[in-house]
């Protein structure tokens, strides 16, 4: 049984020079016990992950990160970090443009400010069973309540007050809800409902499901401090035919689900969002990964280097 010991930030360095990563000197060192205290072990540990070659001899792991400066690993962090921010920023305005859509359709005609609250009137009914809406529809009451509670709006507090009710209006509660509770929503809704949104964001809505769905894995990376760059999609969200071009392709009519993919996705819904938003901050981050080198850009999950280029200038917006 291995046994693990409480290490000093120095005793981490000597590990991590044990396993073959590079210190040019003893200021190196010195400044790596700074970032170490700062960033952790293991974050350095999981950045320097590709540049590992693991083996066994007699059972045990052996981690060689084959001569890899320690700065390198730092470095990545620090971009890993930047992108994410950057990238957190653009999906906050896809968030809103979608509680804006969502929120009109299931306010809008005899539905008005409550009938949220009934799925049945809004749902897929073909789809869904009653039976399975009557439970999603508690799970959602029961999530919005949790929310009231921590939820301090003036607004909301006037309205519930006023009227008497025990939810806000639709135009309220939306605003309380988490993107994936929303993205939820979208997958219950009828196809009338969806319809509706699917084309504003000028996409079908198998499209939307799967690319919010995919957005709203990659916010909760970039809320949560998590290792984006070196992201591989467990589910690929749907590919259109003119992304193939920018995508690098692994195997024939395979393409890469690295952190490219969801980029190109939110870089489409941006484009359909706000066609002036400043897209450069991310393009920026994302440049300095690939460090103009086109084996970089295949990793990251692009055909190469000069797709930069072309997510730069050029829309992906294109209603079907």
């Amino acid at each position: 049984m291995i046994v693990y010991t409480h290490k000093d930030f120095s005793e981490q360095i000597d590990l991590l020079k044990s396993r073959n990563m590079k210190f040019s000197s003893d200021d190196s060192k010195k400044k790596a016990i700074e970032k170490l205290s700062m960033i952790s072990y293991y974050k350095i540990k999981e950045f320097a992950r590709p540049y590992a070659k693991t083996t066994r001899k007699d059972g045990e792991k052996i981690i060689d990160y084959q001569q890899t400066p320690f700065e390198v690993i730092s470095t990545r962090y620090y971009q890993d970090k930047k992108l994410r921010l950057h990238l957190l920023s653009a999906i906050e305005d896809i968030e809103v443009s979608l509680k804006t859509q969502v929120a009109f359709v299931l306010g809008s005609g005899s539905l008005g400010a409550y009938k949220y609250l009934n799925f049945k009137k809004w749902c897929n009914n073909k789809k869904y069973c009653s039976y399975y809406l009557k439970h999603r529809q508690k799970k959602f009451k029961s999530a919005l309540s949790r929310e009231l509670e921590r939820n301090k709006s003036p607004e909301i507090i006037e309205k519930l007050k006023n009227s008497k009710e025990e939810f806000p209006p639709i135009w309220l509660a939306i605003n309380i809800l988490t993107f994936g509770e929303v993205v939820n929503l979208l997958e219950l809704m009828s196809k009338r409902n969806l319809r509706f949104i699917s084309t504003f964001y000028g996409c079908s809505d198998e499209e939307l499901i799967s690319w919010m769905k995919c957005i709203n894995l990659v916010r909760n990376m970039c809320a949560h401090n998590s290792n984006l760059i070196d992201m591989k999609l467990k589910t690929t969200p749907i590919i259109r035919e003119e992304w193939k071009e920018l995508l690098f392709e692994l195997k024939e009519g395979v393409y890469s689900n690295r952190v490219a993919l969801p980029i190109i996705v939110i870089k489409y819904m941006i484009d359909a969002v706000d066609p002036k938003y400043r897209f450069g901050t991310i393009f920026n981050a994302f440049e300095k990964l690939i460090r103009n080198n086109d084996m970089q850009a295949k990793y990251y999950g692009l055909k190469n280097v000069e797709v930069i280029n072309i997510l730069r200038k050029e829309s992906l917006y294109t209603k079907i």
